[in-house]
């Protein structure tokens, strides 16, 4: 990995406590933070540290001064910082230890790992030991993630050199800051607000804002300072031109592109047009733009090159020590320029055939009735699924939220039926207010995943009403109690609870894998008739007769009462699949 030698004008990371003691650093309520608050507050952490025997440690903070004084402590004592939300079980193998300014962080998820708050040091025994933080560790590296957009967060190791090398890059094509103040909206974890929020501030001694800035009515507080806003496509799109105008010196924009027209209304709002970014966790920063103009093209960042291997893009820089393939089309304009086109396609494999998540997408979201539609695969009784979560369109938001989730499912399994084959069809749908983003307005896998996942954990928590089940190979009887208390009764309805059809369906479907064959799901439904409502404290006795041969599951509801009349609930015959 070459990193060319430049006449440097940036203060290096490691060179932040040597700055005058009395030079602001932060903003915390718009009270100054100093050099000398950052250095004992980095001594004392650095004090708790030391000879504590764990090497990994995921720095979760919520304020930024204080994220900026773990990681400075993180590396003088050794120690290797990962960035990431410790309440992802997927990704807490990585670190033994946990260093947060959350006092309400959730222990019980973190049993095996070893916690240390700030508000736990005592800055009453503080010796300080100038030695601590004398050290040059320019060669230590971070681990931090990429978003987890198409999947889980992958990791990826960061060296000091490197963020150092690539606010050069910033300064060698933007030319030095000469700003009041940087304000964001990102989180200063992932990389982007690491890049642009944390060290592009400290290497250019222009001080930050520790709290996230989200809304006008924040930034407008500022505007007799000359800011920087660090912000996102998802804020700028919301702006409100209603508003008061806010001057921004600049506006930086990444993590998706903005159309001209939003272009010009950050514009409107900011009174400056946003430098856009293109780049990735993975990459580093790539390209910049300002779209003065209907389809202005992407600039390369100086030390930048791109080669095209197949019509594949690959990223050729310093920041990376082999060509990086991109996952972006992109139409080539000339050397330093380029148009991006769209995300090259995502496959996967499913029952032993490639299918596109791209293409299933976009089938979906050219339907009128959605706003926008992601599709995620899901490991379900060791195989793999697709789930869609869909967003829908305001103007049928109203029209179709009165239908239940079956009738909501088998309306769009309807409505593409011609288009996608049956492994493209989604065997699992969400049907959502808005989509789930974070601080960078992304969607992530974890939190999509979670919205499968919350369902199938209370449908097993209910799944335990059962009072006695009796089997054979195709046949089986069930004993329920309609326990009050099922989560299916909250808002369903408010006046008289009733036990929803798509619970009594996806019970039917449970008990067809728990008695026959555990790898069985829903195909198709054939007949359903729902001819009694379920009450809280009803009885019922399920009945389930199954043909393997044809995979057809016939199932009936019948109330068990002191008279005994067999009055049916719900009946029907349904497809299962393997």
């Amino acid at each position: 990995m070459a990193f060319a030698s430049k006449n440097s004008t940036i203060v290096k990371l490691s060179q932040q406590l040597s700055r005058p003691e009395h030079e602001i650093i932060a903003f915390r309520n718009k009270q100054p933070l100093s050099i000398r608050d950052l250095k004992k507050q980095v001594l004392l952490l650095s004090n708790a540290l030391h000879h504590n025997p764990n090497k990994h440690w995921a720095l979760y903070m919520q304020d930024s001064f204080n994220f900026v004084a773990g990681l400075l402590a993180l590396f003088y004592v050794g120690k290797h910082p990962y960035l990431l939300n410790p309440h992802y079980q997927e990704l807490q193998h990585h670190f033994e230890g946990l260093l947060t300014d959350n006092v309400e962080i959730n222990k019980k998820e973190l049993l095996k790992k070893e916690i240390v708050t700030i508000d736990q040091i005592n800055s009453n025994n503080l010796i300080e030991d100038s030695q601590l933080i004398n050290n040059d560790f320019k060669q230590q590296t971070l681990t931090l993630f990429t978003s987890g957009s198409t999947g889980l967060p992958k990791s990826i190791d960061k060296s000091i050199l490197q963020l150092e090398y690539e606010i050069q890059e910033l300064q060698n094509n933007w030319g030095e800051f000469n700003n009041d103040l940087f304000l964001s909206s990102v989180s200063h974890e992932h990389m982007y607000g690491l890049t642009f929020k944390i060290m592009l501030s400290l290497c250019s001694k222009i001080p930050f804002v520790c709290e996230a800035i989200l809304y006008q009515e924040q930034l407008i507080t500022y505007n007799n300072k000359k800011i920087i806003y660090i912000t996102t496509p998802s804020i700028i799109k919301t702006l409100d031109s209603k508003l008061p105008k806010i001057d921004c010196d600049k506006v930086i924009s990444s993590g998706g592109k903005l159309t001209y027209e939003e272009a010009q209304f950050c514009k409107q709002n900011f009174n400056v047009l946003p430098n856009e970014i293109y780049g990735s966790s993975e990459t580093g920063i790539i390209a910049t733009r300002q779209q003065e103009h209907i389809n202005t093209a992407w600039q390369l960042f100086s030390s930048m090159k791109i080669e095209y291997i197949s019509e594949r893009p690959q990223l050729i820089s310093p920041l990376l020590a082999q060509p990086e393939p991109l996952n972006d089309k992109l139409k080539k304009v000339d050397d330093n320029h380029f148009h991006l086109i769209g995300r090259i396609d995502k496959i996967i494999k499913i029952s032993e055939n490639r299918v596109s998540l791209t293409y299933i997408e976009n089938q979906i979201n050219q339907l009128n009735e959605v706003q926008q539609a992601i599709i995620i695969p899901i490991e379900q009784n060791n195989r793999t699924v697709l789930g869609a979560i869909i967003e829908l369109s305001p103007k049928y938001k109203q029209q179709l939220k009165h239908n239940d989730h079956f009738k909501l499912t088998q309306y769009f399994r309807h409505l593409l039926i011609d288009t996608l084959s049956l492994n493209e069809m989604p065997k699992k749908w969400r049907f959502i207010d808005s989509l789930p983003k974070n601080s960078q307005g992304k969607c992530t896998y974890i939190e999509l995943k979670k919205l499968f996942e919350t369902s199938e954990k209370r449908m097993k928590k209910e799944f335990s009403k059962e009072i006695s089940i009796n089997f054979s190979d195709t046949q089986a009887d069930i004993e329920l109690h309609i326990s009050p208390d099922l989560f299916w009764f909250k808002g369903h309805f408010p006046s008289q609870p009733l036990l929803p059809g798509v619970t009594q369906l996806n019970w039917v479907v449970h008990y067809a894998k728990k008695c026959f064959d555990s790898a069985l799901y829903l195909s198709s439904v054939d007949v359903i008739k729902f001819q009694c409502p379920v009450l809280p404290e009803d009885h019922l006795m399920l009945h389930l007769k199954w043909d393997k041969d044809t995979n057809k599951l016939e199932f009936t509801y019948t109330f068990i009462t002191p008279n005994d009349n067999a009055k049916i609930a719900s009946l029907g015959k349904l497809t299962l699949c393997r």
